[in-house]
């Protein structure tokens, strides 16, 4: 080989090596950016989540709505799927609310591979097998884990958060509030739950606190919680076939509606009891049965007007 092709051979290999720095950067910058928008873009999307230890053997998939005028503290809101596990259709069910108040909807779907029933979505993963689990494990622990990855994720800066469940996922939420340590939320929304854990000592647990691991010394942190119990006054079907018919279920009453004014009342009368401070709210939904569409706007507002007033 001459000098002068030398040269040339020269001049086209460092000319490669550049561009290939070149297409290194912009390709780290473009995979930065796609993972960004990949993990909460605008409108739908999902993410799997695994980084809560406990429970990394069991992972969730995480469906989210983000509105397009997305500002850097954007409230955040869980949306609890029911029995049937359709977190995707919970999140749907959520858009428009999200952008009339442009509110992050995250809907984590507790599946029914990892989790199969009741005991361990419903109830938390909190008694399994006759016997209670460590509480780490309890599957409540998933909520205060997601939104830490939101806010480490740069995601919002929202210091808190709302939480809404439906039917199944008001069971969820309601037990959420009794048993675990909800810190950074701002307002708990059970919505036409089937049946309940009472705030009382007169039922053994599932359906009351006898024999639990909540004291009667912690109710005092438990009735100082914003619970606002929601129900659709027309959820009032004594013969749904996902109505828990157990005599200890139907001394709650005979119908979503009904048991969801009896949880109420009996917390409310515990609290008197011991005279303790009680921060509970019902709110009943007009025109509307067991439906998560029809009682989200309602869920919204009140989590909209809680943000409001804070």
């Amino acid at each position: 080989m001459n000098i002068k092709h030398f040269k040339y051979l020269k001049l086209i290999i460092i000319s490669m090596i550049i561009v290939l720095i070149g297409c290194e950067d912009s390709n780290g910058e473009i995979e930065e950016k796609i993972q960004d928008n990949a993990f909460i873009p605008f409108k739908y999307g999902k993410f799997e989540y695994n980084h809560y230890k406990p429970l990394s053997d069991k992972p969730i998939t995480v469906y989210t709505y983000m509105p397009d005028h997305k500002t850097d503290d954007i409230p955040v809101i869980f949306v609890m799927h029911g029995q049937n596990r359709d977190a995707s259709n919970y999140c749907g069910d959520w858009s428009t609310s999200a952008d009339k108040y442009k509110i992050l909807i995250i809907c984590p779907e507790i599946n029914d591979f990892y989790y199969p029933n009741s005991e361990y979505y419903q109830q938390g993963g909190m008694y399994i097998d006759n016997k209670f689990v460590q509480p780490e494990k309890w599957t409540f622990n998933l909520i205060e884990s997601i939104f830490s990855t939101i806010q480490d994720s740069n995601v919002t800066k929202a210091k808190t958060y709302g939480i809404y469940g439906h039917s199944g996922g008001g069971q969820f939420v309601h037990r959420y509030a009794l048993f675990s340590n909800p810190k950074n939320a701002s307002i708990i929304i059970p919505s036409n739950s089937g049946w309940y854990t009472l705030a009382n000592y007169k039922e053994i647990f599932p359906y009351g606190l006898d024999n639990s691991p909540l004291k009667e010394n912690m109710l005092k942190e438990k009735f100082s919680l914003p619970l606002v119990i929601l129900l659709g006054e027309n959820d009032t079907n004594p013969n749904s076939s996902s109505l828990r018919k157990t005599e200890e279920a139907m001394r709650q009453g005979e119908h979503r509606y009904a048991r969801g004014k009896y949880f109420y009342t009996t917390a409310k009368s515990k609290a008197e009891e011991l005279n303790l401070q009680f921060n509970w709210k019902i709110f009943t939904v007009q025109n509307v049965g067991h439906s998560n569409e029809g009682m989200a706007p309602a869920a919204a507002e009140q989590f909209y007007n809680n943000l409001s007033n804070n």
